[in-house]
Order: C-alpha cells, then sequence, then structure tokens
C-alpha cells in the first residue's frame, strides 16, 4: 500500500515537472494579453510612452526587490562590468527598446495587428540563435524539423494577419472608452505604415532581448537580482528618453484611471513576474522555447479586443 502511494505521488511530482515549463509560459501570455488591451486604452488617450515605461519599471524593481533580498541576499557581491554591461543591454533591448517602439506601433495601429507581429519573434529569435550557437536547426531530427516548419508557418500567420481581412463580423457588447475613432487605423494609411515599421523594429528588440537574457544569465545565474537591475537601468533608459522627447510636467504625472492602472499592473506582472518567468525557462529550454507560446496571447488579443474594444472580428483574423 505504501509503496503504491509512493510511486503514484512520484507520478505526480514527474507529471508536475514536465507541465511547469509551458504553464509558465502560458500565464506569460495571459498576463501580456492583459497588458495589450490595457495598454491601447491608455495610449490612445495621448499618454507619454515612455512615461509609462519609467513607472512600469519602477513598479517592476519593487515588485522583485523582496524575492531578490530574500532568495539571493548578497549576490549583488558578484557583479562585475561586464554583467553591468549585459545588464544594461538586456534592459535596452528588453523593455526601453521593445517596449517603446511596440507603444508607439500600437499608437498608430490597433491591439491585435500589434500582437500578430509577435508571431515574427520565435522566428527572429530561432535564427538568431542558431546563428550565436544557443540553438541549432536540427534537419536531422524530428524536433529541428517541427521548429523550421513552425517557424514557416508563425510567418505565414503573421503575414494574413497583417494583409488580409476579409468579411467583418460585428460582435454587438460593451466597449471600453477608449476615445478612438475605430476608421483612424483602415484609412490612415501613412499611420499604419509608421506602426508596422515600430512594430517590426520591436520584433527585432524582443528578440535579440532573449539571446542577451540568456547571455545575461550565463555569466550572472540570479534571475531575481538580474530582473531587478535590469528594472532600474530600464527605469533610467526611458526616464532620460522621455524627458528627451516631452518634458512636459503634465505628461508625468498619473492619475487615478486606466493609466495607473496599466503602470501596476505592467509593472508588477509583466516587467517583474513576466522577466522572472521567462529567467527561469531560458535556461531550462533554450531561448526560443519561450517565444514559442507567443500565438496564444495574439488568439486571446484577437477575441477579447472583438468583444470589448472595437466590436469587430475580421475572417482574416
Amino acid at each position: 500500500m505504501g509503496g503504491e502511494v509512493g510511486a503514484e505521488e512520484r507520478k505526480g511530482k514527474q507529471i508536475l515537472e514536465l507541465l511547469k515549463d509551458p504553464l509558465s509560459m502560458i500565464l506569460v501570455q495571459v498576463l501580456t494579453t492583459g497588458m495589450f488591451l490595457l495598454s491601447k486604452a491608455v495610449l490612445n488617450k495621448g499618454h507619454s510612452v515612455f512615461a509609462i515605461l519609467t513607472y512600469r519599471c519602477i513598479v517592476g524593481a519593487l515588485f522583485v526587490l523582496p524575492f531578490a533580498l530574500y532568495i539571493e541576499r548578497g549576490k549583488w557581491k558578484e557583479l562585475n562590468w561586464m554583467v553591468v554591461f549585459w545588464i544594461f543591454l538586456n534592459a535596452l533591448m528588453g523593455i526601453t527598446g521593445a517596449m517603446g517602439f511596440y507603444y508607439y506601433g500600437l499608437c498608430d495601429t490597433n491591439a491585435t495587428y500589434a500582437a500578430s507581429f509577435l508571431n515574427l519573434v520565435p522566428v527572429l529569435t530561432f535564427l538568431f540563435a542558431v546563428v550565436v550557437r544557443l540553438e541549432r536547426l536540427g534537419f536531422d531530427s524530428r524536433g529541428g524539423r517541427i521548429k523550421i516548419l513552425g517557424t514557416i508557418l508563425c510567418v505565414g500567420g503573421a503575414m494574413v494577419i497583417s494583409m488580409y481581412n476579409g468579411a467583418t463580423i460585428h460582435i454587438t457588447s460593451p466597449k471600453w472608452e477608449t476615445n478612438t475613432v475605430k476608421k483612424g487605423f483602415d484609412a490612415s494609411s501613412n499611420h499604419k505604415v509608421r506602426g508596422t515599421l515600430f512594430l517590426i523594429a520591436s520584433c527585432l528588440c524582443f528578440s535579440t532581448w532573449v539571446i542577451v537574457q540568456a547571455k545575461l544569465l550565463q555569466r550572472y545565474p540570479f534571475k531575481y537580482c538580474a530582473t531587478m537591475y535590469t528594472c532600474v537601468a530600464a527605469s533610467l533608459q526611458s526616464a532620460v528618453l522621455g524627458l528627451i522627447l516631452n518634458a512636459s510636467r503634465s505628461k508625468w504625472i498619473l492619475r487615478w484611471n486606466l493609466e495607473l492602472l496599466l503602470v501596476v499592473y505592467s509593472g508588477a506582472l509583466n516587467t517583474g513576474a513576466v522577466f522572472c518567468l521567462i529567467s527561469w525557462v531560458v535556461p531550462r529550454k533554450g531561448p526560443s522555447y519561450a517565444t514559442m507560446f507567443n500565438a496564444l496571447s495574439l488568439i486571446l488579443t484577437t477575441i477579447l479586443e472583438a468583444v470589448f474594444m472595437t466590436g469587430d472580428f475580421t475572417v482574416g483574423r
């Protein structure tokens, strides 16, 4: 009897071990979907992109700080100039560049269109990882061939959703008030082209960031401290860029509305929790694994944006 119970416990632990990585990445995509929709609602009202990023990173650093102090106490002593360089680059690629370009692209397009470009991130990450030898093509293995097929499907999906709309299905539902004129996205091709370029730049930064994250954790394998320092560096970078672009005091004042909710939500969950989860999975599964789940956020964003924000759902999507 005791042997059977022990065997069941071991089996349960094995199943939990197998599910930890995919469940962590699914949680990342769910949290990311919420950030996409909140960001669109806030940015449509003309808030400063880099002010939001600055506050978001401050909240993220404060969220991770207790974990860094308790779990990785004293690890700051292992910092050196090379680690500081990778932390700076990690912040520049993963937050300041990736999210800065993404927010500007989101201002000119919509949440679903912007999320569709995340399908390109696994492709670029896989290619970059192969170049720096963190991944291998693996033509001779089943897993390698599946990765290549998945890469092709990711590119195809991004192209379909960005180039083809098809018939529009109208959904009657309560919508968030975002002060958006819907026809602006369809009619202003100049804005759409500009937004697309911003989103492509964001994808390049995201893909580079996953590689940089892996390199940083090789040199400094303390995910909580690395995440906290990255948030601090990104807040400084965003503050400098934000003040250069727009030093108006009104753009830097947080109000009790969706803007404050976005800062707290994205800072604590998307910057703090998501960075820790990705930092935990990347050393275990490789940089490509973390980006393989991006399509899930596209599916969720497409459905939820249609229900709560636009009321429209196209065949292409």
